[in-house]
Protein backbone atom coordinates (compact mmCIF):
# COMPACT_ATOMS: atom_id res chain seq x y z
CA UNK A 1 0.00 0.00 0.00
CA UNK A 2 1.54 3.30 -1.06
CA UNK A 3 0.39 6.86 -0.46
CA UNK A 4 0.78 9.63 -3.01
CA UNK A 5 -0.29 13.25 -3.26
CA UNK A 6 -3.76 12.17 -4.40
CA UNK A 7 -4.35 9.95 -1.38
CA UNK A 8 -5.75 10.93 2.00
CA UNK A 9 -4.24 8.76 4.75
CA UNK A 10 -6.60 7.46 7.49
CA UNK A 11 -5.21 7.57 11.04
CA UNK A 12 -8.24 6.66 13.17
CA UNK A 13 -11.99 7.07 13.38
CA UNK A 14 -13.96 8.98 15.99
CA UNK A 15 -16.46 6.16 16.34
CA UNK A 16 -15.72 3.86 19.30
CA UNK A 17 -17.00 0.28 19.18
CA UNK A 18 -19.14 -0.99 22.05
CA UNK A 19 -17.90 -4.58 22.03
CA UNK A 20 -14.46 -6.18 22.00
CA UNK A 21 -13.47 -6.84 18.35
CA UNK A 22 -12.33 -10.43 18.89
CA UNK A 23 -12.37 -11.57 15.24
CA UNK A 24 -10.58 -8.42 14.10
CA UNK A 25 -7.82 -9.01 16.63
CA UNK A 26 -7.52 -12.70 15.75
CA UNK A 27 -7.19 -11.88 12.04
CA UNK A 28 -4.58 -9.21 12.69
CA UNK A 29 -2.53 -11.37 15.04
CA UNK A 30 -2.72 -14.31 12.63
CA UNK A 31 -1.52 -12.13 9.76
CA UNK A 32 1.40 -10.81 11.80
CA UNK A 33 2.38 -14.34 12.86
CA UNK A 34 2.30 -15.52 9.25
CA UNK A 35 4.51 -12.58 8.26
CA UNK A 36 7.02 -13.14 11.07
CA UNK A 37 7.09 -16.92 11.49
CA UNK A 38 6.06 -18.46 8.16
CA UNK A 39 7.03 -16.17 5.30
CA UNK A 40 10.72 -16.49 4.27
CA UNK A 41 12.92 -13.46 4.89
CA UNK A 42 15.12 -14.00 1.85
CA UNK A 43 13.61 -12.18 -1.14
CA UNK A 44 14.10 -15.01 -3.64
CA UNK A 45 12.70 -17.57 -1.20
CA UNK A 46 9.77 -15.26 -0.50
CA UNK A 47 8.89 -15.03 -4.20
CA UNK A 48 9.05 -18.82 -4.50
CA UNK A 49 6.87 -19.07 -1.38
CA UNK A 50 4.23 -16.82 -2.94
CA UNK A 51 4.22 -18.90 -6.14
CA UNK A 52 3.85 -22.07 -4.13
CA UNK A 53 1.06 -21.00 -1.79
CA UNK A 54 -0.66 -17.80 -2.98
CA UNK A 55 -3.39 -17.28 -5.57
CA UNK A 56 -2.30 -16.69 -9.17
CA UNK A 57 -4.90 -15.61 -11.78
CA UNK A 58 -3.61 -17.92 -14.53
CA UNK A 59 -3.83 -20.91 -12.19
CA UNK A 60 -7.35 -20.06 -11.07
CA UNK A 61 -8.57 -19.59 -14.65
CA UNK A 62 -7.03 -22.88 -15.85
CA UNK A 63 -7.66 -24.52 -12.50
CA UNK A 64 -4.20 -26.03 -12.60
CA UNK A 65 -0.87 -25.06 -10.98
CA UNK A 66 1.68 -23.31 -13.16
CA UNK A 67 3.88 -25.41 -15.42
CA UNK A 68 7.56 -24.85 -16.07
CA UNK A 69 6.77 -23.66 -19.60
CA UNK A 70 4.27 -21.09 -18.38
CA UNK A 71 6.59 -19.81 -15.67
CA UNK A 72 9.81 -19.52 -17.67
CA UNK A 73 8.06 -18.04 -20.70
CA UNK A 74 5.91 -15.78 -18.50
CA UNK A 75 2.81 -16.77 -20.45
CA UNK A 76 -0.40 -18.47 -19.44
CA UNK A 77 -0.81 -19.95 -22.94
CA UNK A 78 1.98 -22.51 -22.80
CA UNK A 79 1.39 -26.22 -22.10
CA UNK A 80 0.58 -27.32 -18.57
CA UNK A 81 2.94 -30.29 -18.37
CA UNK A 82 5.68 -30.49 -15.75
CA UNK A 83 3.82 -28.59 -13.06
CA UNK A 84 6.16 -26.77 -10.67
CA UNK A 85 4.11 -27.27 -7.50
CA UNK A 86 1.83 -30.28 -8.21
CA UNK A 87 0.53 -30.44 -4.62
CA UNK A 88 -0.62 -26.81 -4.56
CA UNK A 89 -4.21 -26.42 -3.31
CA UNK A 90 -5.82 -23.74 -5.45
CA UNK A 91 -8.82 -23.36 -3.15
CA UNK A 92 -6.62 -22.68 -0.14
CA UNK A 93 -4.43 -20.34 -2.18
CA UNK A 94 -7.37 -17.93 -2.41
CA UNK A 95 -7.58 -17.84 1.39
CA UNK A 96 -3.83 -17.79 2.00
CA UNK A 97 -3.34 -14.83 -0.33
CA UNK A 98 -5.17 -12.56 2.12
CA UNK A 99 -2.70 -13.35 4.91
CA UNK A 100 0.51 -12.88 2.91
CA UNK A 101 2.29 -9.52 2.59
CA UNK A 102 5.25 -8.42 0.53
CA UNK A 103 7.03 -6.30 3.16
CA UNK A 104 6.66 -4.45 6.46
CA UNK A 105 5.03 -1.32 5.01
CA UNK A 106 2.56 -3.49 3.11
CA UNK A 107 1.35 -5.29 6.23
CA UNK A 108 1.47 -2.13 8.38
CA UNK A 109 -0.74 -0.16 6.00
CA UNK A 110 -3.25 -2.97 5.57
CA UNK A 111 -3.59 -3.85 9.24
CA UNK A 112 -3.77 -0.22 10.32
CA UNK A 113 -6.75 0.33 8.02
CA UNK A 114 -8.16 -3.09 8.96
CA UNK A 115 -8.30 -1.98 12.60
CA UNK A 116 -9.83 1.44 11.85
CA UNK A 117 -12.78 0.01 9.91
CA UNK A 118 -12.94 -3.59 11.08
CA UNK A 119 -13.76 -3.10 14.75
CA UNK A 120 -16.91 -1.09 13.97
CA UNK A 121 -18.08 -3.47 11.25
CA UNK A 122 -17.61 -6.43 13.60
CA UNK A 123 -19.48 -4.51 16.30
CA UNK A 124 -22.51 -4.10 14.04
CA UNK A 125 -22.54 -7.49 12.30
CA UNK A 126 -21.69 -9.68 15.27
CA UNK A 127 -18.82 -12.14 15.31
CA UNK A 128 -20.26 -14.97 13.19
CA UNK A 129 -21.62 -12.76 10.40
CA UNK A 130 -18.43 -10.71 10.47
CA UNK A 131 -16.37 -13.86 10.01
CA UNK A 132 -18.56 -14.85 7.04
CA UNK A 133 -18.20 -11.31 5.68
CA UNK A 134 -14.40 -11.48 5.82
CA UNK A 135 -14.36 -14.86 4.10
CA UNK A 136 -16.71 -13.73 1.33
CA UNK A 137 -14.88 -10.46 0.68
CA UNK A 138 -11.51 -12.19 0.72
CA UNK A 139 -12.67 -14.58 -1.99
CA UNK A 140 -14.55 -11.95 -4.00
CA UNK A 141 -11.62 -9.53 -4.08
CA UNK A 142 -9.30 -12.26 -5.40
CA UNK A 143 -11.89 -13.26 -8.00
CA UNK A 144 -12.30 -9.60 -9.05
CA UNK A 145 -8.57 -9.26 -9.65
CA UNK A 146 -8.45 -12.60 -11.46
CA UNK A 147 -11.39 -11.73 -13.74
CA UNK A 148 -9.60 -8.61 -15.00
CA UNK A 149 -6.14 -10.21 -15.13
CA UNK A 150 -6.85 -13.72 -16.37
CA UNK A 151 -3.46 -14.21 -18.05
CA UNK A 152 -1.39 -12.88 -15.15
CA UNK A 153 1.27 -15.09 -13.58
CA UNK A 154 1.89 -12.68 -10.70
CA UNK A 155 0.84 -13.97 -7.24
CA UNK A 156 -1.82 -11.98 -5.42
CA UNK A 157 -0.83 -11.09 -1.86
CA UNK A 158 -2.25 -8.84 0.83
CA UNK A 159 -5.38 -8.12 2.85
CA UNK A 160 -6.17 -4.90 1.00
CA UNK A 161 -9.14 -6.48 -0.78
CA UNK A 162 -10.68 -7.33 2.59
CA UNK A 163 -9.81 -3.87 3.92
CA UNK A 164 -11.60 -2.34 0.94
CA UNK A 165 -14.65 -4.51 1.65
CA UNK A 166 -14.62 -3.26 5.24
CA UNK A 167 -14.51 0.30 3.93
CA UNK A 168 -17.56 -0.39 1.77
CA UNK A 169 -19.45 -1.83 4.74
CA UNK A 170 -18.28 0.99 7.00
CA UNK A 171 -19.48 3.79 4.74
CA UNK A 172 -22.86 2.06 4.44
CA UNK A 173 -23.20 1.79 8.22
CA UNK A 174 -21.52 5.05 9.24
CA UNK A 175 -21.51 7.52 6.30
CA UNK A 176 -21.24 10.49 8.65
CA UNK A 177 -18.68 9.05 11.06
CA UNK A 178 -15.66 11.31 11.24
CA UNK A 179 -12.20 10.03 10.40
CA UNK A 180 -8.92 11.56 11.49
CA UNK A 181 -6.78 11.72 8.34
CA UNK A 182 -3.53 13.14 7.04
CA UNK A 183 -3.98 15.25 3.91
CA UNK A 184 -0.90 15.53 1.65
CA UNK A 185 -0.45 18.97 0.09
CA UNK A 186 3.32 19.21 -0.08
CA UNK A 187 3.32 18.26 3.59
CA UNK A 188 1.01 16.16 5.75
CA UNK A 189 -1.45 17.90 8.01
CA UNK A 190 -4.15 16.28 10.17
CA UNK A 191 -7.84 17.01 9.84
CA UNK A 192 -11.18 15.23 10.22
CA UNK A 193 -13.47 14.24 7.38
CA UNK A 194 -16.74 12.33 7.09
CA UNK A 195 -16.41 8.72 6.00
CA UNK A 196 -18.47 9.26 2.84
CA UNK A 197 -16.12 12.02 1.66
CA UNK A 198 -13.03 10.01 2.55
CA UNK A 199 -14.28 7.21 0.28
CA UNK A 200 -14.51 9.67 -2.62
CA UNK A 201 -10.82 10.50 -2.18
CA UNK A 202 -10.09 6.79 -1.91
CA UNK A 203 -11.86 6.05 -5.22
CA UNK A 204 -9.90 8.83 -6.90
CA UNK A 205 -6.71 7.19 -5.65
CA UNK A 206 -7.76 3.93 -7.29
CA UNK A 207 -8.11 5.73 -10.63
CA UNK A 208 -4.54 7.01 -10.29
CA UNK A 209 -3.36 3.51 -9.44
CA UNK A 210 -5.17 2.04 -12.45
CA UNK A 211 -3.66 4.66 -14.78
CA UNK A 212 -0.20 4.29 -13.31
CA UNK A 213 2.26 1.44 -13.58
CA UNK A 214 2.09 0.41 -9.94
CA UNK A 215 2.16 -3.15 -8.71
CA UNK A 216 -1.02 -2.62 -6.71
CA UNK A 217 -4.24 -4.55 -7.25
CA UNK A 218 -6.79 -1.79 -7.73
CA UNK A 219 -9.12 -4.47 -9.11
CA UNK A 220 -9.18 -6.28 -5.76
CA UNK A 221 -9.64 -2.96 -3.97
CA UNK A 222 -12.59 -1.79 -6.05
CA UNK A 223 -14.15 -5.26 -6.19
CA UNK A 224 -13.85 -5.67 -2.43
CA UNK A 225 -15.33 -2.23 -1.75
CA UNK A 226 -18.31 -2.66 -4.08
CA UNK A 227 -19.23 -6.11 -2.80
CA UNK A 228 -18.65 -5.08 0.81
CA UNK A 229 -21.17 -2.29 0.29
CA UNK A 230 -23.60 -4.49 -1.65
CA UNK A 231 -23.60 -7.30 0.92
CA UNK A 232 -25.19 -4.88 3.36
CA UNK A 233 -27.22 -2.81 0.90
CA UNK A 234 -28.93 -5.95 -0.46
CA UNK A 235 -29.43 -7.27 3.10
CA UNK A 236 -27.40 -10.39 2.36
CA UNK A 237 -25.97 -9.98 5.85
CA UNK A 238 -28.33 -8.54 8.45
CA UNK A 239 -26.99 -6.10 11.02
CA UNK A 240 -27.23 -7.11 14.64
CA UNK A 241 -29.28 -4.12 15.78
CA UNK A 242 -29.78 -1.85 12.82
CA UNK A 243 -27.57 0.93 11.51
CA UNK A 244 -26.17 3.52 13.89
CA UNK A 245 -24.76 6.53 12.10
CA UNK A 246 -22.49 9.03 13.73
CA UNK A 247 -23.96 12.46 14.21
CA UNK A 248 -23.34 15.29 11.80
Amino acid sequence: MTYNVHKVIPISDINPARNTPVITRVFMISTVLVFILIQPKNQIELINFFYQYSAIPCELVNFAPLSESQFYNNSCFYDQFKVIFPSKNLYLSIIFANFFHANFLHILGNLWSFWIFGNNVEDKLGKLKYLIFLLLIGVISIVSHTFLNQESLVPIVGASGIVSGLMGAYVYMFPNARLLVLVPFGFLFPTTIKAKFFMIFWFISQIFIALGDQNISWEAHVGGFIFGYLLLTLRLLQLRDGILQSSQ
